[in-house]
């Protein structure tokens, strides 16, 4: 638009000047070769004319007129006849001059030359002036147009592919801020069209190669953590396990030391102390022997070397049998048992060899713990999915703060009368491991006058 105001009057000028002046120099040299009224000539003038939108008149010596070219002005030409239209004399081409005027009678303004050609002829040639700043004026308004209309149009493209571009780029950075502070949950809605969106493939493959990787990490590093708990835990079980062990074997190996050292050396004449000593030597030898037993069975049953063999069998016959088997025991004892069941048969899911042991360590327990009432009842209590087995014995009741610990390894409530019945400790241990490895519910509790132990054994 600035260049249209500052130039382009100039530019149209200066186009008509060189218009005129071809055209002139066309017509002088056609006059010195006398080729003024040449068809060819005309043609090529008439071109030249029709092109530039140019007239010519050319006027002899005695002011008639002998050639004329696209003159359609008749007041012109009355003008010309009439011999009204002033000639000035030129001496050469440098003198010729193109001229801005108007037109008196027309009212119109023309760019014009005239003068005289080299043998002595008058011409003109004279075309229409068309007002530049009007041409300007619309052609600006026309650019001002089509420019806010293409600046519109641009800012709306620009928005939409910006924002086409834009947006998968900053959901992107998005999910790559995510995937930095370890979320994997977003991932990029990829169409597979262009670069980006396979950009985006790959960042959602490699979100879920992370999780991935980062998950298997955290497991392996779980385990690793898990192994170590469970080393050092061993590491403290194996000395604890060695120190009670040796607590336990070094009474019954001392005592059997020094009764065989007695017998070896004859301090012993009469044969009523030497059966004493050998007695002696042989329950010592006895209560080692089950001590290694029931290590061995518990050692076993903490490291699973002894798999669970379920099978449907009757409780009620099983705690029979054992009653039973205990009875001798239970005599001497001086203890009165009874069996609770309102069933004559109740079949459980289990390992009958476990479950046996475990009501063999409960009865012992309340065989050796019974006092006051001398009391032992042993009930079955049935329910929808499972039964519980009680064994309750009269007695002191388990102090509260040992309530806890008795199910632990060498663990004994009641030292001062464990030596007496024999007990290692490891009974109850025994129980935990086989509960435990089932997934069974077990447990004891104060009663009134007593201590209840029981376990649960499913139905179903």
């Amino acid at each position: 638009m600035l260049a249209n105001i500052l130039f382009l009057k100039h530019f149209y000028l200066l186009n008509k000047k060189n218009d005129i002046k071809e055209a002139y120099n066309l017509l002088n040299q056609a006059s010195r070769e006398g080729k003024l009224h040449d068809g060819q000539f005309q043609e090529k003038l008439n071109l030249k004319c029709e092109t530039s939108d140019l007239s010519i008149i050319v006027i002899d010596k005695s002011s008639d007129l002998i050639a004329s070219i696209r003159i359609n002005d008749e007041d012109l030409l009355l003008r010309i006849e009439q011999g009204i239209l002033e000639l000035w004399p030129v001496d050469d081409f440098q003198n010729l001059k193109v001229q801005m005027l108007a037109d008196p009678f027309s009212n119109n303004k023309y760019m014009q030359m005239k003068g005289y050609l080299d043998n002595g002829e008058s011409f003109l040639i004279r075309c229409a002036y068309i007002a530049v700043e009007d041409n300007v004026y619309i052609s600006n308004k026309f650019l001002l147009i089509v420019g806010l209309i293409g600046l519109t149009v641009g800012i709306i493209s620009i928005i939409f592919f910006t924002n086409k571009l834009t947006k998968p780029i900053v959901s992107l950075s998005d999910i790559s801020s995510k995937m930095a502070n370890l979320d994997f949950d977003a991932k990029y809605d990829s169409k597979g069209e262009n670069e980006i969106d396979m950009l985006g493939e790959n960042i959602n493959r490699l979100s879920y190669i992370l999780e991935k990787t980062i998950s298997e990490l955290k497991c392996a590093n779980k385990e690793l953590t898990r192994d170590i708990e469970r080393k050092t835990e061993n590491e403290e079980m194996r000395k604890e396990f060695i120190a009670n062990v040796s607590h336990e074997l070094k009474t019954p190996i001392a005592l059997i030391q020094s009764y065989s050292e007695g017998l070896k050396e004859g301090i012993i004449d009469d044969d009523e102390n030497k059966d004493y000593y050998l007695d002696v030597i042989i329950d010592e030898s006895n209560r080692m022997n089950n001590l290694v037993k029931e290590l061995m069975t518990l050692s076993e049953l903490e490291f699973g070397n002894k798999p669970i063999e379920v099978e449907r069998f009757d409780i009620v016959e099983l705690i029979k049998n054992k009653i039973s088997s205990s009875n001798i025991l239970i005599k001497q004892k001086d203890i009165s048992i009874s069996f609770e069941c309102e069933e004559e048969k109740i079949c459980v899911w289990a390992d009958e060899f476990k479950t046996e042991e475990v009501l063999s360590n409960y009865l012992s327990n309340a065989i050796h713990y019974c006092d006051d009432e001398r009391k032992i009842v042993i009930s079955v209590l049935k329910k929808e999915e499972f039964v519980r087995i009680n064994v309750f014995n009269t007695g002191k009741p388990i102090p509260d703060e040992d309530m806890e610990r008795i199910w632990e390894k060498f663990y004994k409530a009641d030292k001062a009368r464990s030596r007496d019945y024999g007990g290692s400790g490891i009974g109850l241990s025994i129980v935990k491991a086989i509960m435990t490895g089932a997934n069974l519910d077990f447990g004891c509790y104060n009663t009134d006058g007593g201590v209840n132990f029981y376990f649960e054994l499913p139905i179903k």
